[in-house]
């Protein structure tokens, strides 16, 4: 395991950011962390080496690139649309919004890209300044 520098302690602790700390790829860390049935052919010490590092460096999912990720909303779906393709966050406020937007970056999404912004009174040269 590497150790954890004292810039990385004002990173947010991110998927990738676990799969580093253990020297694993990432989609190995997320088979171990969502326990999907890809993580059957892991062996037991290498699942405990990533939930212990998940624990000591306190990931959380974040939950804005989980329900981009997975088409569906944070909060529940219109009577009648459900599984109709990708879902969508509705933010009011400029500060609500650019939050978000820094939460899908450190995700790894790229703004605007693998997300669509919408009606929003900003350009996009505006959003590209929001910091990640």
């Amino acid at each position: 395991m590497r150790k954890v520098r004292k810039n990385d302690t004002n990173r947010p602790v991110t998927l990738k950011t676990v799969a580093e700390y253990v020297r694993l790829a990432a989609g190995t860390v997320s088979a171990v962390l969502n326990d999907s049935p890809g993580s059957r052919g892991i062996p037991q010490r290498t699942k405990d080496r990533v939930l212990q590092a998940a624990a000591k460096l306190n990931y959380h999912p974040n939950p804005f690139a989980r329900a981009l990720r997975t088409n569906k909303k944070i909060t529940g779906q219109p009577a009648g649309q459900a599984g109709r393709g990708p879902g969508t966050l509705m933010f009011i406020g400029a500060e609500h919004c650019a939050r978000a937007i820094q939460a899908m970056r450190r995700a790894g999404l790229t703004v605007p890209g693998d997300v669509s912004i919408v009606g929003v009174q900003n350009s996009p040269a505006e959003l590209d300044r929001i910091p990640a």
